[in-house]
């Protein structure tokens, strides 16, 4: 948005309005309508008056004689024969400068092209001329009889070429850039002269279709150039018709060169952070692309990233096309930019400039249009942008069918209601107008005349049609995508009752900046030493063991289905390849052999005793299944695993404890040979500790066993006894 709003600031077109006015004469009055002095011209003589009666004046102020450079000597300033500095001031603050010459230009038609006289009338009239349009141009060089030789040139025929010139879009036709050509001359006497000249030899006639005024300015106080091309069509059926096109722009966007010289945080700086950020953009998308694969362009919002990177892609492709012309352009290049008598042939890029403009628009709506998507983030918006984002989906779709009828309407507005002045007078214009009604604001004066009976059938069916049927079904699309968006949003938050993810995020983010991890936070006493990690699952309570070979088989399951439809979408594609193969062979009468059978298969029994159940599976579990925690006395893991961890080294627990026994007898020996003198209360309380950790590990033993197999058997026990 920064970007857009430096590139597009007030000045532009309050630049734009300024020339507009100026070169026009035009007034703004009190009531907010403006008249201007061309649309006082009604014939090919008030158009020549006008030109020598109010733009030369205009384009030479209060100066009789502007010095052409091509005579200078040098082009030093303090050197004899240097041209003097004098800028040709225009407007009427004399705050623009008039950049290279005024170039007119007329475009003719040929005689008898296009068109044809009835034989009764070829003997009153015995040519015509017709429509301009490219086969009806007249290339042919003309002149009256005794034309002055200084003055032929005006009468030979330019092509779009030698004239730097580009087509112009009027009411009656589309005139390219070619035809015949004056440029204003750099005195004021010799300008009006020439005209004056012109005017008695005939350079307008009844071959002339339209006049096209071309010329540039420049405003040195904000470096905003304006093009001004200003067109007089004459039609074969008579009368004037006046059309104005003004295009302002900034002097950085002609050349990278100049655009590198705008200060720091001007266009080019913007343009420059902006592209950054782009490119950024750019290879996070192709990175989600790579990651999601197709998946990627189901998303809503992934498509208008697409959208809005290959808008961004055009636009800079556009400033590069810019770039590019305007240095190949041989007059604007710095050493002749600064000579009066050249044309300047700006017009050339106010297409790319306008285009550049159009391009940028739709960028920022789908830039903001973007932004709906982190609203999602709320649950308070999150609602609506899901049924904007249907809603789109669903109004493109019926958008089709109400632009058929709105062109329709349009069609049969501009055939009955058509004309020079008002909104009908194109089909363009007529369906602006009838996508508008609904808003207001359309002048409908025409279309109610007194008498005229088609005027309100045309408006009762469009009240029928659009009002009370379409506009009714565009609002029960919006209804009805907002009823299920919303109730589906509200049985999905009350399934899962699952915090705010912003709210989540939010705490995670403010605790990392303080190092406090919230995932995987345990301390030592928590995770154990390297030995307490796993446990042999048949060391573990019974329901424990259930729990954990439940979840077992259920993730097996989904592997195991995910797996078969792997291997039957593979199966479908052999089929279908040896189908195509068998038929481009001519085997058409032998069967193809059925691939074999493929499905789930149940997984067989599994020995639970080589089974380990990880630490962090465990404390899994006991978060999951709080009955879980009951059974087992503690919600932690570890203590789980210290309870009920068995050594299994293969041996005996009475052989270990007699060997046990065993030794301490060995050592008590040895330390009685060894001289020492050990009591007969020491050697009995030895022995009393020997005999009571015997008993213990027993009773342990006896106690672990009767908590997992033994348990489950005394269930079994009692259910057979029921059944007796």
């Amino acid at each position: 948005t920064s970007f857009i709003v430096q590139h597009r600031s007030g000045s532009l077109f309050e630049s734009r309005r300024q020339q507009y006015d100026y070169w026009a004469g035009c007034m703004r009055q009190s009531d907010g309508s403006r008249t201007c002095a061309v649309d006082d011209i009604k014939s090919q003589g008030d158009l020549l008056k006008w030109i020598k009666e109010d733009l030369t004046p205009k384009a030479f102020m209060d100066k009789e004689l502007y010095e052409p450079i091509a005579s200078a000597t040098s082009i030093f300033r303090l050197q004899k024969g240097v041209a003097r500095w004098s800028p040709r001031f225009v407007g009427d603050t004399r705050t623009s400068m008039l950049v290279g010459a005024i170039r007119i230009r007329q475009l003719r038609v040929q005689y008898n092209v296009d068109c044809e006289i009835p034989e009764d009338f070829k003997s009153i009239h015995k040519d015509c001329f017709a429509r301009f349009s490219s086969g009806a141009e007249s290339k042919m060089k003309w002149h009256p009889e005794w034309t002055p030789e200084y003055i032929k040139g005006h009468y030979k025929w330019y092509g779009a070429n030698e004239t730097q010139q580009i087509a112009m879009t009027g009411f009656t036709g589309i005139y390219p850039g070619s035809g015949f050509l004056l440029d204003l001359p750099m005195n004021k006497s010799g300008a009006l002269m020439r005209l004056k000249e012109l005017e008695d030899w005939s350079w307008l006639d009844v071959r002339t279709r339209a006049v096209i005024v071309e010329l540039n300015t420049l405003n040195p106080n904000v470096n905003i150039f304006v093009n001004t091309k200003m067109l007089f069509e004459f039609p074969p059926t008579g009368g004037v018709m006046a059309r104005q096109e003004v295009t302002s722009f900034r002097a950085v966007q002609l050349s990278l060169a100049l655009a590198a010289t705008d200060d720091g945080f001007g266009t080019f700086a913007m343009l420059i952070a902006t592209t950054a950020m782009f490119l950024m953009l750019s290879l996070y998308v192709g990175y989600l692309m790579a990651k999601n694969g197709g998946r990627y362009f189901t998303y809503f919002w992934s498509t208008v990233d697409l959208i809005i990177l290959l808008l961004y892609f055009i636009l800079i492709c556009t400033y590069v096309r810019i770039f590019a012309a305007t240095d190949a352009e041989p007059n604007l290049a710095p050493e002749v930019l600064g000579d009066p008598e050249m044309f300047f042939p700006l017009g050339k890029f106010t297409t790319a400039f306008e285009f550049s403009n159009a391009i940028l628009a739709c960028l920022s709506l789908f830039a903001w249009l973007k932004v709906l998507k982190y609203f999602t983030l709320s649950r308070i918006f999150m609602g609506y942008v899901r049924v904007v984002e249907r809603c789109i989906v669903n109004l493109l779709l019926f958008a089709f069918l109400l632009f058929l009828v709105l062109f329709g309407f349009a069609v049969a507005m501009h055939i009955g209601y058509g004309s020079d002045t008002n909104l009908f007078s194109t089909i363009w214009g007529s369906l602006v107008g009838v996508i508008a009604a609904p808003a207001g604001g359309v002048n409908l004066e025409a279309i109610f005349e007194p008498g005229d009976l088609l005027g309100p059938i045309l408006i009762f069916m469009y009240i029928i049609v659009v009002f009370l049927l379409l506009l009714n079904v565009l609002m029960a699309i919006c209804v009805d995508t907002y009823s299920v968006c919303m109730y589906q949003l509200n049985e999905t938050l009350n399934e899962k009752k699952s915090p705010n993810p912003t709210l989540v995020f939010l705490w995670t983010y403010w605790n990392a900046l303080f190092k406090v991890k919230l995932v995987g936070k345990e301390d030592v006493e928590d995770r154990g030493t390297a030995d307490e990690q796993e446990i042999p699952l048949i060391a573990l309570p019974e329901a424990v063991q259930i729990h954990y070979l439940t979840e077992k088989r259920r993730m097996e399951s989904i592997m195991h289905t995910a797996q078969f439809a792997i291997k039957e979408e593979r199966r479908k594609q052999l089929e279908n390849d040896l189908s195509a193969t068998t038929n481009s062979m001519g085997e058409d009468d032998e069967e193809p052999t059925p691939p074999l059978a493929l499905g789930f298969h149940p997984t067989p029994p599994e020995d639970l005793e080589h089974l380990v159940v990880k630490r962090v599976q465990l404390q899994r579990m006991l978060e999951d299944h709080p009955v879980l925690v009951e059974i087992c006395g503690t919600d932690r893991a570890v203590e789980v695993m210290r309870r009920f961890r068995v050594d299994y080294s293969g041996m005996d627990p009475y052989e270990a404890v007699a060997r046990l026994q065993a030794s301490v007898a060995e050592k008590l020996k040895e330390l009685d040979q060894r001289g020492m003198d050990l009591s007969f209360d020491e050697m009995e309380a030895l022995k009393t500790v020997s005999s009571e950790l015997h008993t213990a590990l027993t009773e342990s033993q006896k106690e672990w066993r009767g908590g997992g197999g033994g348990g489950g058997g005394g269930r079994r026990g009692g259910g057979g006894g029921g059944a007796g």
